[in-house]
């Protein structure tokens, strides 16, 4: 009676680790969803807004190319649709736009959206966002994109998951 008490306090001992061992070895973690719909990006990438912005606020940073068809200027009113939406949190968010060029008749455009910020020679940082699939980002208040959405995102989807960042962010 005595070994099968030692031996079963051992078991109670040892479980977590074999099941740990087992879950590493398998992989088992890798198989469950996660709750964002962005896409955490493979490799790092910083932007340099302005040390006075990036240290206050989060950032939606859009893409845009020197052609902006009907779909680009759509998801430019529906990040402001997002920003809006966010209510009392709105205003820990920036909205960025980063251009190829800085070419007038961007210019012309972006007058429909004053509070939007233009990030002034951007060119390094176009080049390696637009080599991605993703053209609408969110970055932290340091600067890093972690998520990417894709040219069809889907704006709720956004919004959930710039709630729940700013929800656990203490920035």
């Amino acid at each position: 009676m005595g070994k099968i008490k030692f031996l079963s306090i051992i078991l109670v001992f040892l479980s977590p680790f074999i099941l740990a061992y087992y879950y590493f070895i398998n992989d088992a973690t890798s198989s469950r969803g996660t709750t964002n719909y962005g896409t955490f990006l493979k490799e790092q990438v910083i932007i340099d807004a302005n040390h006075k912005l990036s240290d206050e606020y989060w950032m939606i940073v859009q893409v845009i190319p020197e052609n902006c068809d009907t779909k680009c200027q759509e998801n430019t009113h529906m990040l402001r649709q997002i920003n809006t939406a966010l209510g009392k949190d709105m205003s820990r968010v920036k909205r960025i736009i980063i251009f190829e060029k800085n070419i007038q008749k961007n210019n012309v455009y972006i007058k429909n959206y004053p509070k939007v910020i233009v990030l002034e020679n951007s060119e390094k940082i176009y080049n390696k966002l637009s080599k991605m699939e993703e053209r609408i980002f969110v970055a932290d208040p340091f600067g890093n994109i972690i998520l990417g959405y894709k040219r069809d995102f889907v704006p709720k989807g956004l919004l959930k998951d710039l709630k729940k960042l700013l929800k656990f962010s203490k920035i």
